[in-house]
């Protein structure tokens, strides 16, 4: 097999885990059209578990007399541009999406809105297939409707509103550092950016005893940098890492193996008793490097990619090298709803409500996959409602971002999360932590 297709295998590995689960962080964002699996890396946020069938508010002190404060915003109402991916055009369906959007609005509305005035949503759909209809939905947003900020799940061209158009966004999609760097508005992300990512995921690795010991680190081609950030959070940990490895050859599976095979001796001479893949396909890489030899250490995988025992074994290698092994991972919307989450039933039940439609946990044939939808929306207008309110009377771009920069804890649906000054990328939750089950020839739950 060459390493070319071992390349693509990881590739379509990668989307699988992409199209699904909660959140996603700017490494990782989900798919257009939303379908789901059980396990993938850590950027989403799990249900904190105190659900409410109401859209939390944080209301000031006191609330001065309502004006036509700032573009968007009158007396009355709140302008919001709703961004919803078209997904038709790929032969797929997320159901009645404006209406998901609506059901969580209209609630929102019917309990006194934002400090009293309306949110006014002006829908607009753009193709995932590129970025000229998201460029013409922040046009229309933010040059012929005048929203004071727009919310949903943007593929590109978010800086059109926060850089460009001095706009307010709240994506329900990651968001990038480079992309906070360049907002003049506020932007809001849902998952951790990397180095705080990075230094969740080793906290978490850390209480449950899976640090205990010398670590090396492997970078997968073309991780330098999530390697990096691994490794400053390692440190700042205090972990003791011996080595630090990273692939370099694409394309070359002897190539590949012999660089493996040699990076496994740096591993045990090194005397790590813990090996770190880090980045897509970086398990592949470890499992190649110690298949077939002496040397045991234990194995943490922080990739999704690398969570699928019969990509191993389709690559010719044992799984034996898995067993024992842990990874990290996170409750997707689709395990949070069949759990029972009580916010994400609300959630749901809300949508059904409004809709009429079913909101399909596990969506068989030609059934609409609008899980992910549903819960974008109830996340999108909660954090816009928290921190709108909590900026006063007199809303404008200024006085959102004061309130951004003080609100600290927010209640989103399925996800625990908290804003404030420096700390837009609001996602707070640590990762679920697997172990390689043998008999259940799968990563499961620790």
């Amino acid at each position: 097999m060459t390493r070319s297709i071992r390349a693509a295998l990881v590739a379509v590995a990668l989307l699988a885990a992409a199209c699904g689960g909660g959140d996603d962080t700017a490494d990782s964002e989900p798919s257009g059209d939303e379908s789901t699996t059980t396990t993938t890396t850590t950027t989403a946020a799990p249900d904190t578990g105190d659900g409410g069938d109401d859209t939390t508010t944080t209301a000031p002190a006191e609330v001065g007399p309502l004006t036509a404060s700032f573009r968007g915003v009158t007396e009355t109402e709140i302008k919001i541009g709703v961004v919803i991916i078209d997904v038709e055009v790929i032969g797929r369906s997320n159901g009645d999406v404006e209406g998901q959007w609506n059901a969580v609005i209209d609630d929102v509305n019917a309990n006194g809105g934002v400090l009293g005035r309306n949110l006014v949503p002006v829908f607009a759909k753009y193709s995932p297939l590129g970025d000229v209809e998201s460029e013409a939905a922040c046009v229309k947003h933010t040059q012929d409707e005048m929203v004071f900020a727009g919310v949903g799940p943007l593929r590109s061209s978010v800086l059109c509103y926060t850089d460009v158009n001095d706009t307010i966004f709240v994506n329900t999609f990651g968001v990038g550092q480079a992309d906070y760097d360049r907002s003049g508005a506020v932007l809001i992300g849902p998952g951790a950016l990397p180095a705080r990512n990075s230094s969740i995921n080793v906290a978490a690795l850390q209480a449950e005893g899976l640090l205990d010991g010398a670590v090396a680190l492997h970078g997968a081609v073309g991780a330098t940098d999530e390697r990096d950030v691994w490794a400053a959070a390692l440190d700042d940990a205090g972990i003791d890492v011996v080595s630090q490895t990273q692939s370099t050859v694409e394309g070359d599976i002897v190539a590949s193996e012999a660089e493996m095979g040699a990076f496994a001796q740096v591993w045990a001479s090194g005397g790590a008793d813990i090996v770190l893949a880090v980045g897509a396909g970086s398990g592949l890489d470890v499992i190649a490097g110690l298949d077939g030899g002496n040397y045991d250490p234990a194995v943490i995988v922080t990739n999704g990619s690398d969570l699928d025992p019969e990509l191993y074994r389709n690559l010719g290698y044992s799984t034996d090298k898995l067993v024992g092994a842990h990874a990290l991972g996170f409750e997707t919307f689709q395990d949070l709803a069949a759990g029972g989450s009580p916010d994400v039933a609300a959630c749901i039940a809300r949508a059904e409500a409004a809709t009429g439609e079913t909101i399909n946990i596990d969506p068989e044939g030609d059934e609409a996959v609008n899980l992910n939808t549903t819960i974008w929306a109830c996340q999108g207008i909660e954090i816009f409602t928290q921190i709108a309110t909590a900026a006063g009377a007199d809303l404008t771009n200024d006085t959102f971002r004061a309130a951004a920069e003080s609100l600290g804890q927010l209640d989103v649906t399925a996800m625990t999360a908290s804003v404030t000054a420096g700390k837009f990328d609001i996602g707070d939750d640590s990762p679920l932590i697997l172990v390689f089950d043998e008999a259940a020839d799968d990563f499961v739950a620790a």
